[in-house]
């Protein structure tokens, strides 16, 4: 149930991932997997924006590092980023990344920085894609970062994608690939250039239709239906 619920966080699927933690909850008996299921849950309340998530997964963190569990704070420790840029509090959240990136990096722990650059790569994207305004105290509060993220994300998208593309702990026709690839699709589709668009994308969905439908497969063949 554990498993289940990371590959559903993975894919998009917050309320399945939910789910299988809460149903992890309800039979795990080793404190491990108990452990282990709280901090699944804390990331998908988190990732479903719910009220309550931000306090739980202070909470969470706060337990997790006094009682020093390094494999939880590590897995939590970016998704706080992501937290706080659903919170409205977007340069301090892409901060907050882009320094838990680095911890991860020191710790040789690069599964999960590339999955933070992942996290990074997107909050880039639904900045530039404008899909999604904030409301004007945010955007106030966080002027001079989202100019500049509108002047360098493709820069700083293209590198983040290059350095997860160059783990060799990732197959290419797994995930990472796969997420990667719409990514750039979704770039490129940003930055008015269809025919790179729907390369990456029908890359992308060629990986990801291997893993039955999903919101992150539903995501990239919406993309593909608006490119004709």
């Amino acid at each position: 149930m554990h498993n289940r619920s990371w590959a559903a966080l993975f894919s998009d699927d917050y309320s399945t991932g939910l789910k299988f933690a809460e149903a992890c909850l309800s039979i795990a008996r080793s404190p491990y997997d108990q452990q282990s299921a709280e901090t699944g849950k804390a990331v998908a309340l988190a990732l479903l924006r719910r009220p309550e998530a931000f306090r739980m997964l202070q909470d969470r963190i706060a337990m997790c590092t006094a009682n020093d569990w390094q494999q939880h704070v590590s897995g939590l420790d970016g998704i706080w980023g992501v937290a706080l840029v659903i919170r409205g509090e977007i340069a301090a959240g892409i901060r907050w990344l882009e320094q838990s990136i680095l911890r991860r990096e020191r710790e040789g722990y690069r599964v999960l920085a590339d999955w933070f650059r992942l996290y990074l790569c997107e909050i880039y994207l639904e900045i530039i894609s404008g899909k999604e305004r904030p409301p004007a105290k945010v955007l106030a509060a966080n002027m001079l970062t989202l100019a500049k993220v509108m002047f360098t994300a493709e820069k700083r998208i293209l590198a983040l994608v290059e350095q997860i593309r160059q783990n060799p702990q990732f197959d290419p026709n797994g995930h990472f690939f796969g997420r990667s690839e719409m990514i750039l699709g979704l770039l490129f589709k940003t930055r008015k250039k269809p025919t790179l668009a729907v390369q990456h994308l029908r890359e992308a969905k060629r990986i990801t239709s291997q893993f039955g439908p999903t919101p992150m497969l539903a995501k990239i063949e919406g993309a593909l239906a608006e490119l004709g």
